[in-house]
């Protein structure tokens, strides 16, 4: 048993960080994580108090993770990961050119080299294919950002055309898919611009939102690509938010 006194987010992106895989719920008075081999983190907003349940491997990992909580609900530097040892991440975007030179503008003044298909020429490659050449073990770019943003229209035939909604590109949805395949959910960023359709599958996936510059978001980006262990210069990361 421990205490954790940030939000629901920030346990959310906290469980991710230590790579445990499953799907958050509400029960009576609590939130609740259950990975995929029976280990169960509960958190009570109210009294901030977090209990290890379930079984499995990941049991001790969640037990783990409590314990690297303090008594003020702050995780310790025993729960910090290793730093990654490439200063790249792959960038999966639609047709908004604009979120896509915002977003490198911003990885640019934090250090980090987005991996652009289109600025490189294409060396010949589909984004595919260069997504299965330059992401994970063996590439060159340890984590990936996903743009989504309302590119497209589409509607279920069974609710009809009054459920009409903004939809990411398909293509774009696709290779979401094989980054979260290849990399897992957190070593994946997805940016959602606007209100638009998410895929139904990703429910319990964090997105991280905005409504016209990707500034809006840039803390919690700044946070989450610091702990997939990117070095992250705060002044810097004040500096792009200007």
């Amino acid at each position: 048993m421990g205490k954790f006194f940030g939000n629901l987010e920030a346990l959310q992106n906290l469980v991710n960080t230590n790579g445990l895989v499953g799907n958050w719920s509400e029960i009576t008075n609590a939130h609740k994580f259950s990975t995929n081999d029976g280990g169960v983190l509960l958190w009570y907003p109210s009294t901030k108090t977090l209990q290890c349940q379930g079984r499995g491997p990941s049991k001790s990992t969640i037990q783990k993770l409590i314990n690297s909580i303090d008594e003020n609900g702050i995780v310790t530097e025993s729960a910090t990961v290793a730093h990654v040892t490439t200063s790249e991440v792959f960038v999966v975007y639609g047709h908004d050119e604009t979120s896509r030179d915002q977003l490198e503008l911003i990885l640019g003044k934090l250090g980090i080299a987005p991996f652009i298909l289109a600025k490189i020429g294409g060396q010949g490659l589909t984004l595919i294919e260069a997504l299965d050449k330059q992401v994970g073990q063996n590439g060159a770019a340890s984590a990936g950002i996903v743009l989504l943003t309302p590119d497209d229209m589409g509607y279920s035939l069974r609710q009809g055309e009054s459920a009409l909604k903004h939809r990411a590109r398909q293509n774009v949805i696709l290779e979401m898919g094989m980054l979260l395949s290849k990399l897992g959910r957190t070593h994946t960023i997805i940016l959602v611009k606007g209100d638009l359709e998410r895929p139904s599958d990703t429910d319990g996936i964090i997105y991280l939102s905005y409504q016209k510059h990707i500034k809006e978001c840039l803390v919690a980006l700044a946070k989450r690509l610091e702990a997939i262990g990117y070095k992250i210069d705060h002044k810097k990361a004040l500096e792009a938010a200007s």
